[in-house]
């Protein structure tokens, strides 16, 4: 009787550590990503539901990054914004550039209440920044863009101050 107790007592222990270190591949929202969103290294970070278009179907605006470095009151991250009709899950706009900057940051408003939210990135100017020999005191020159849709359907990135 004891060594059937034991042995509850041992499958019990091994299936509950076992559950506890499996790694799922799947990765949260992953069904819903076009795959001609996807560049090669880059993983999903953050995503928004907005109204990004004239359209009053909803887009789906994505933030994809990697790391990039890591120094010691910072990290580096590579990233670009793709915007994915979330119905359709067409593509609408993936930026051209990979962009340099220190945090991953998905800000979507309406800022000049045309009812059409606009995307608002930060950078850094042409991916250049400088530290001190230890990795300390970050200098570099910051971007601020805006992303949004005109009347026309077109697409215009302007710069901020």
């Amino acid at each position: 009787m004891r060594k059937i107790l034991y042995l509850l007592l041992l499958l019990g222990c091994s299936i509950t550590t076992q559950a506890q270190f499996k790694v799922s591949k799947h990765q949260e929202g992953w069904d819903n990503i076009p795959p001609q969103a996807v560049k090669e290294g880059f993983g999903l970070q953050k995503s928004i539901l907005a109204n990004m278009d004239n359209d009053p179907a909803l887009e789906e605006v994505m933030l994809f990054g990697r790391d990039s470095g890591h120094y010691p009151t910072f990290d580096l991250f590579k990233a670009y914004y793709v915007i994915v009709d979330n119905y359709t899950k067409e593509v609408e706009y993936i930026s051209d550039d990979i962009y340099i900057t220190d945090k991953y940051e998905l800000k979507v408003e309406d800022r000049n209440n045309d009812g059409i939210s606009e995307l608002y990135i930060n950078y850094f100017k042409d991916g250049k920044f400088k530290t001190n020999a230890d990795g300390y005191n970050l200098e570099t020159t910051r971007c601020y863009d805006c992303i949004e849709w005109q009347p026309d359907n077109q697409i215009i990135k302007s710069k901020q101050k």
